[in-house]
C-alpha cells in the first residue's frame, strides 16, 4: 500500500452541498461492483440508478451525522448510527425500478438472509463506502474505516457490514470484521455479512 504523504484529514460533512460530491465519490468507486452491476446491469442503469441509490444511502446518514469523508474529497463513508433505523423504502423503490424485474425475487431473498446476520442491540452499520478509483490504495478507506472504529472501540460496540465485493473481504477483515457467511442465490453475485464484535 502507497500511504499519502500528506494524509487528508477525516472530516464528518455537516452541510448538504457537499452530498453531491460525496454521491459522485461512491458512484466512481463502486461503478465495478459486482452485485452493483448484476443490478443495474447496463451502463444506462447504472448511470441512471447507482446515483440515486448513494444519494438516499449518503441522505441518511447526513441527517444522523455520520457521513463521514476525507477533507479532499476522495474517499466517503455513510454510517448509520446506534439505535437509528433508516427507511428502506426509497433504496427498495430505486431497486425495483433500475433492476431487470426477473431479478428481483433472487435479489430479494439475499437481503432477506443478510437480515440474519445483523448484531443484537446497538451496533453501526456501514452503508457505504467508496474511495475514488485513482486515490485508491492511498489510505484513505483505512483512515475512513479506523476515524469510525475508534467510536465503536470507545463506546464498547460492535459494527456491521454487508460486503458486495469479494476483493473487498481482506480489507475489512485487516479492520477487524470477520465473515459470517457467503451468500448467493441463483446467478447474483456473492452478498458477504460482516461483524466486528464489540472490543
Amino acid at each position: 500500500m502507497n500511504m499519502l504523504s500528506e494524509s487528508p484529514r477525516v472530516v464528518t460533512i455537516d452541510a448538504s452541498d457537499d452530498l453531491d460530491a460525496a454521491v459522485a465519490a461512491l458512484v466512481l468507486a463502486n461503478v465495478e461492483d459486482p452485485v452493483m452491476r448484476w443490478i443495474f446491469d447496463t451502463p444506462w442503469r447504472v448511470f441512471t440508478y447507482a446515483p440515486q441509490l448513494y444519494r438516499v444511502l449518503a441522505t441518511d446518514a447526513f441527517h444522523s451525522g455520520s457521513v463521514q469523508w476525507t477533507d479532499d474529497g476522495r474517499a466517503v463513508a455513510c454510517w448509520q448510527p446506534p439505535g437509528v433505523e433508516h427507511d428502506g423504502s426509497e433504496v427498495a423503490a430505486i431497486v425495483r425500478e433500475g433492476c431487470a424485474p426477473e431479478k428481483l425475487g433472487e435479489l430479494g431473498g439475499v437481503v432477506e438472509q443478510l437480515q440474519h446476520y445483523r448484531p443484537k442491540g446497538p451496533y453501526w452499520y456501514l452503508a457505504a463506502l467508496g474511495v475514488d478509483p485513482v486515490a485508491q490504495s492511498e489510505g484513505r478507506g483505512a483512515l475512513l474505516m479506523k476515524a469510525r472504529l475508534g467510536e465503536c472501540d470507545a463506546a464498547h460496540l460492535p459494527a456491521y457490514l454487508w460486503s458486495s465485493n469479494q476483493r473487498n473481504v481482506p480489507f475489512y477483515e485487516r479492520h477487524g470484521f470477520e465473515v459470517q457467511a457467503m451468500l448467493r442465490v441463483s446467478t447474483c453475485p456473492p452478498m458477504i455479512p460482516m461483524v466486528r464484535p464489540a472490543r
